[in-house]
């Protein structure tokens, strides 16, 4: 494949598995499930690293959905010495299997934000996609628990406020390959809001591959959902950048 991956990071329930899955839908854009191989800090090829990898309950099962078994992904730690490596080979098995007339692979994993400094410096033509939501909105879905639970208002701020620092200083050092999207925007205008995508990763948009997507927003009514104790609290975690990306809480 000649072009260049390119990574969707960010805040949990933020929009990013819609995003991926309207990008899946075009002929030349393969995406497997969360891999989460830059997610946590320890070494690659060490213990913790191999056991968080192989053990985790949601991976195993997402390369149960990407059709990749368990004894071949256990090859494939011990044949790689880099998450580079392994990034690029469990890649090139996915697409072979799942999508082989795709031209390029793509990877959607939120928290691949705490990574993205090696991302950046492991894929040097790669490019980046932010999509931002109202913290508020995050903390509630968080909450409501149907993908992942944190019950924790601090934890759920958390979770916004750490993903957009870390973007942020991204930004910072490499402007260019960052493109932001925010959810809302993007669920009254899917379309323009894609083109924007494909003109930043340099894809041809494709006559109707859109047309199976409708976009499905979730809509929270904060101060039915939120007492204002539990409001100040989220603002007062994520209020400084909430404000910069125009939401005010």
């Amino acid at each position: 494949m000649k072009k260049a991956p390119f990574f969707i990071i960010g805040c949990v329930r933020s929009g990013t598995t819609m995003l991926r899955n309207v990008l899946r839908l075009h002929p030349n854009l393969a995406s497997p499930e969360e891999t989460h191989f830059y997610r946590w800090s320890e070494p690659f090829g060490t213990d913790s690293s191999r056991k968080q990898l192989s053990k985790n309950v949601t991976l195993v099962r997402h390369r149960a959905i990407d059709g990749i078994s368990e004894e071949e992904f256990a090859a494939m730690l011990d044949a790689c010495s880099t998450r580079r490596e392994l990034c690029q080979q469990y890649m090139a098995l996915y697409v072979q299997r799942c999508k082989p007339g795709a031209r390029r692979w793509f990877d959607k994993t939120p928290q691949n934000v705490y990574g993205a400094a090696m991302l950046a410096a492991d894929f040097p033509q790669s490019r980046f996609i932010h999509i931002a939501r109202n913290p508020l909105d995050v903390a509630l879905s968080l909450r409501a628990g149907k993908v992942m639970k944190v019950s924790s208002l601090v934890g759920a701020g958390n979770y916004w406020l750490e993903s957009i620092t870390n973007l942020h200083t991204l930004k910072r050092a490499f402007p260019r390959r960052v493109l932001e999207l925010r959810y809302e925007e993007f669920n009254t205008d899917p379309e323009g809001h894609i083109a924007r995508v494909l003109d930043f990763i340099g894809e041809e948009p494709v006559p109707g591959f859109m047309d199976s997507f409708a976009p499905k927003p979730s809509v929270y009514d904060h101060e039915a959902a939120l007492d204002a104790a539990q409001i100040a609290t989220v603002r007062r975690i994520c209020g400084k950048w909430a404000a910069a990306y125009g939401y005010a809480i």
